[in-house]
């Protein structure tokens, strides 16, 4: 091989020239080792704890603990900390401000070395004189239960210990004493007491070989300090490493800190008092609300001289006979006509029956006419006695039965119809007068018999369908209303109930000279002829009004024969109205009789009768255009309204209604005028509400086995099933997981079991709509009772009796007061639920879509409760969704309030103490936050109090 000179390649000769290169560090290889609690990564590299750098975790770090680019200190200089940082690696806070930049801006410094989640010393000693400037430095990660130990001369590290398996415990305030089970150290190399001189490599040596723990410290007020470790150094130092500290912790708002600086045990044993001095108080309103149950419902009355006085008072005030008259009334609904130019007159003293095919507007007239709130537009006039009353004034002298019985199932009859009379009348009528009209009310009605049954629920036997709806009439007819609206008063009935019904109608308006009208689609012959006069609509038109008895008459004079055995009502309703008749029937060219008195039709001359009714000046007649397009594109029915409009029937009430509507406005009166606004709110009024409304809710809370006993057996058994498996938890980490899981499953059941109360509230919709439309009560006195006697007491009591068994069987802390925050905990976190409930409950009328909408709002709630999701780990951008829960607040509140002042122990490997306020912030609870959840839940029961309070207000109300 040809061979060159090296001048022709000097690089090779300067690469023969270069010494070795050292061999990178690795610290797998035995003979590299990460320092200073150090931890060797598989790629051979130290992962160094906070304060340390450097490929072996040896050379302090600058600038301060949060800095991400710290510099390292420089040979032979101490470290240049950032403002409010101290120690050998600036890793002791001096000042609150320095740790708000990283901790927030309720962050604290705290001073004292009772550490929290990680604890940071600089300590000078003081009793070494044979070795002058020297120092210690501590480091904790209690959550590791892991120590670091260096000991400094000249601020040069000499050695270090690595401990394990560490715990503390406190005394007083600020002193704390600290022990570590195992101990392993390591001497610097070069270090003054470990090589640098000669002879002293054998110190380093022997620690290494022989310090294994146990070590020992104890600090008084985070400054008077020592330390010791028992193997090997406390023969080095027999009596101990005295300390002068300086230590530091950055933490938000204090956590952990036993010197407990929120309310005091006198504070929290006067808020339980105030509980029991509420459950006192709730005792005595029950006994109070008993014995006037007993005044109320007694059974044998007797009226004094004074009391008969009242009566006829209010006799004379209210059975004044009226005759109610109407002209032109129309109602339309989005432009649509439901009602057109209505005219009639009822006298006292008659049962009138508005019937008609299904849609031809009997009951948006009977609304109409008995002033019930319509959704579209009403025009025309409706007159008392020839004046319009002010809604007040018409209310006091109408009564409204609707087509649907709307009774509280629990009560009896004669309570149904005490309880409205003692709402109706006036408040200063004695209660002997008032109980007195009950009782002549159920004996007009026919129902003595059934007095003292109750009205019955499904499942449960109870009054039949005829009597409740003469329940529902009595309920109108305890005020003696002058005029009486029925809408459909026999449907759903038998033939034999309806009968009835219908007697007991004919009887009020003959008898007692009531005006009553009645709605009324296909009723039997029977039922038929009890009717005085008859209203027939078609389509949104009259087509007939006269005298019942006679309405045959008059259509057989039109051609329109009804069979011998056909029923009336069936042929005008079906045959006449809805079907178009045969166009072979003959018309007739003689009207029908005119009446201006319907009830004596039969009195008039015959002549007159049949006296024709020329309409060539009447507005009806330019109008007839219109009234076909509104009945429909039929001649039969154009016919129908012709020969109305043409009968002397219908000049007697244009007459009537002329001589009465002279002088009266539109039926723009029905707005009351400034003058005629009812009275302002009154405390007196309210409170006579208030506990009428509290009676009749709490009888009904006792009375129904689901609503009350139910609820109590569910919370005995669930409680003792939670103690049994939950039995005496340990205070290991095992128990931690019992003890997180048991009050969570708390939480859930008692926010599901809320739900409860979509049902009871939709229960009484319908009822309440109809009673504060019919004036019986304010929703303010109705809400106030419901919350008082029926959301109370199943979310307050249920509770109560759960956490009380289960408390102690499952082990939780055995202090009162904590027993007894506990308590309060579970009150307003079921409180808190049901007031949720409440809202859906009052805004939405479809009991599903408020179930559906209740359930996964309390599922939301329960995902931010701390327990599925750790808080400390939320997006930031989501982050304020957890304060919208409820679960946060209760859940939170009863996790700090067991766990923050027990510590756990833990052997499964070791003998390891858990200090709960560790376990509180690896959890990311708040362990200060006990009051503020509180708090905080307390102004939410309120907030959904107060919003379920204004749907019920502006939401629930009738609107036909």
């Amino acid at each position: 091989m040809k061979s060159y000179p090296n001048s022709l390649f000097p690089h090779l000769t300067k690469r023969q020239e270069c010494p070795e290169c050292p061999v990178c560090f690795n610290c797998q290889l035995p003979t590299n080792n990460c320092a200073n609690g150090g931890v060797c990564d598989p790629s051979g590299a130290c992962a160094c704890p906070a304060g340390w750098g450097d490929l072996d975790c040896t050379q302090p770090l600058c600038g301060s603990l949060y800095d991400t680019d710290r510099p390292q200190r420089k040979q032979g200089e101490d470290c240049a900390c950032d403002p409010g940082w101290g120690g050998v690696n600036c890793n002791v806070c001096q000042d609150d401000k320095s740790c708000q930049p990283f901790k927030g801006s309720n962050a604290t410094c705290i001073k004292s070395a009772i550490g929290l989640k990680s604890l940071h010393a600089w300590c000078a000693t003081t009793n070494i004189p044979w070795i002058d400037n020297t120092h210690v430095s501590l480091s904790c990660e209690w959550e590791k239960s892991e120590c670091v130990f260096q000991f400094w001369k000249d601020s040069e590290e000499q050695f270090y210990c690595e401990l394990s398996e560490c715990t503390q415990t406190t005394s007083g305030d600020n002193d704390v004493q600290g022990h570590c089970a195992k101990a392993s150290c390591g001497c610097m190399k070069d270090a003054f007491m470990c090589g640098k001189e000669v002879g002293k490599l054998a110190c380093c040596v022997y620690l290494v070989k022989n310090v294994k723990g146990p070590s020992e410290w104890f600090c008084k007020n985070g400054k008077d300090c020592w330390y010791n470790e028992y193997s090997t150094l406390v023969s080095v130092f027999p009596d101990n490493i005295q300390l002068a500290c300086d230590a530091g912790e950055c933490a938000n708002e204090q956590d952990f800190l036993d010197a407990d600086q929120e309310f005091s045990n006198y504070t929290e044993m006067m808020i339980i008092g105030a509980i029991f001095v509420a459950c006192m108080l709730l005792f005595a309103i029950t006994k109070v609300t008993a014995s006037r149950q007993k005044k109320m419902f007694g059974t044998r009355i007797e009226l004094d001289d004074d009391d008969d006085d009242d009566e006829n008072m209010l006799n004379h005030a209210t059975s004044t006979e009226v005759a109610l008259t109407f002209a032109d009334v129309s109602y339309t609904v989005a432009g649509k006509p439901i009602l057109s130019d209505i005219n009639g007159y009822v006298e006292p003293g008659q049962l009138t029956a508005v019937m008609g095919p299904s849609g031809a507007g009997k009951s948006s007239l009977l609304d109409i006419l008995s002033r019930k709130h319509k959704r579209g537009v009403i025009s025309g006039k409706i007159l008392i006695n020839g004046v319009s009353p002010t809604r007040r004034q018409f209310k006091r002298m109408t009564g409204y039965v609707d087509q649907d019985d709307s009774l509280m199932e629990t009560l009896t009859v004669r309570e149904t119809l005490t309880y409205a009379a003692l709402m109706r009348l006036p408040r200063k009528m004695p209660l002997k007068a008032k109980q007195k009209r009950v009782e002549d009310v159920i004996q007009e009605l026919g129902i003595s018999k059934i007095a003292d049954s109750k009205i019955g629920m499904p499942g449960q036997r109870g009054i039949s369908g005829g009597e409740k709806r003469r329940v529902s009439i009595g309920k109108e007819l305890v005020t003696s209303p002058s005029l009486l609206f029925l809408d459909e008063p026999t449907s759903g009935l038998d033939a034999y109930n309806a009968g009835v019904v219908m007697e007991c109608l004919q009887r009020l308006a003959h008898e007692g000279k009531r005006t009553i009208i009645v709605t009324i689609h296909q009723p039997r012959s029977d039922i038929f002829k009890m009717f005085d006069s008859l209203m027939l609509l078609a389509s949104g038109r009259l087509v007939y009004f006269g005298p019942a008895k006679t309405c045959s008459h008059y259509f057989k004079n039109l051609g329109f024969r009804i069979p011998a055995d056909y029923n009336v009502a069936d042929y005008l309703t079906v045959d006449l109205t809805m079907k178009r008749p045969d166009d072979a029937v003959t018309r007739p060219t003689t009207p029908m009789p005119s009446s201006r008195s319907q009830m004596d039709v039969e009195t008039e001359p015959l002549e007159e009768m049949h006296a024709p009714y020329t309409l060539g000046n009447s507005q009806h007649q330019q109008d007839g255009a219109g009234e076909v397009n509104l009945l429909a594109d039929s001649n039969h029915a154009h016919f129908l309204l012709d020969s109305f409009y043409s009968s002397g029937l219908f000049q007697t009430i244009e007459n009537r209604i002329g001589r009465t509507t002279a002088n009266a406005s539109d039926y723009s009166v029905w707005v009351d005028t400034p003058g005629q606004k009812e009275s302002a709110f009154s405390v007196y009024q309210f409170y006579h509400e208030l506990t009428l409304l509290s009676s009749r809710t709490f009888i009904n809370l006792y009375r129904n086995p689901f609503l009350f006993f139910a609820h109590f057996a569910f919370s005995i058994v669930l409680a003792v099933l939670l103690g049994s498996l939950f039995w005496q938890v340990d205070v290991d980490l095992s128990g931690v997981q019992n003890r997180l899981g048991v009050l969570f499953f708390m939480c859930a059941l008692l926010g599901f079991a809320a739900t409860s109360a979509l049902d009871m509230f939709n229960k009484e919709r319908i009822l309440f709509m109809r009673e504060r439309e019919n004036g019986y009560y304010s929703p303010s006195a109705y809400f106030v009772a419901k919350v008082l006697f029926d959301i109370v007491p199943l979310r307050v009591l249920p509770p109560l009796v759960m956490g009380s068994i289960s408390y102690y069987m499952i082990g939780l802390n055995s202090a009162l007061p904590i027993f007894g925050k506990f308590l309060l905990v579970l009150v307003l976190f079921n409180l808190a639920a049901a007031g949720l409930c409440l809202c859906f409950a009052t805004a939405f009328k479809n009991l599903s879509a408020a179930n559906l909408l209740a359930n996964l709002v309390i599922l939301f709630s329960m995902l931010f409760g701390g327990f599925l999701l750790n808080k400390d780990h939320i997006p930031p951008m989501l982050s304020w969704l957890q304060h919208l829960s409820f679960f946060n607040y209760g859940y939170e509140a009863l996790i700090v309030n067991e766990l923050k002042d027990i510590t756990l122990r833990d052997k499964s490997i070791a003998d390891i103490q858990i200090p709960g306020p560790i376990i509180l912030a690896r959890f990311g609870f708040n362990g200060q936050a006990f009051w503020s959840d509180v708090t905080k839940l307390i102004v939410f029961v309120f907030a959904t109090l107060f919003t379920s309070f204004l749907f019920l207000k502006y939401l629930v109300k009738e609107r036909r």
